[in-house]
């Protein structure tokens, strides 16, 4: 049998706690209850002027069970202690952005659209939106002999 979904998981377990193993659904869509009765998990049972109940079958508590059932000795054996550590995330251009505003003389406008491949409006709105009001660090901005530098304070941290 096939591996049960979240949604069905849940269906079949709301119908096997109550009193007479039915439950309404009010929340599932029409292919998650689709798949249980063809399944032949639960059964649609109308209601005189009431929503179609839905009751669950021996073969459904049978599902649920199995779902619930521990790894059986020999696979436990297999399986590794802890979940394996998941790869390192590359730098996003944003974070280079700030690596060269953090340098001494932090960056020219020119020097961020090499970095990043951005155009010049591009970097500025980085400059404004995602390293000012996103990050919430102090960018200044100076003019030099050599033009306008952008970086960010010694000591400056984020938000």
């Amino acid at each position: 049998m096939s591996k049960l979904t979240p949604a069905q998981t849940q269906i079949l377990i709301d119908a096997a706690a109550t009193k007479d193993g039915a439950t309404t659904a009010p929340d599932a869509t029409k292919a998650t209850i689709i798949g249980l009765v063809r399944r032949e998990l639960i059964v649609s049972e109308p209601q005189d002027g009431g929503p179609t109940r839905l009751v669950i079958t021996e073969a459904g508590r049978a599902a649920i069970a199995a779902d619930a059932e521990p790894l059986p000795d020999s696979a436990a054996d297999d399986a590794p202690a802890t979940s394996p550590e998941p790869p390192p995330k590359a730098e996003t251009k944003v974070q280079r952005v700030v690596a060269l505003l953090r340098r001494t003389n932090g960056a020219s406008v020119e020097e961020l659209m090499s970095e990043t491949g951005w155009q010049a409006h591009s970097v500025r709105g980085a400059l404004s939106g995602a390293i000012k009001k996103g990050l919430g660090l102090n960018v200044v901005s100076e003019k030099t002999d050599g033009g306008r530098r952008y970086r960010i304070p010694v000591g400056e941290a984020l938000a």
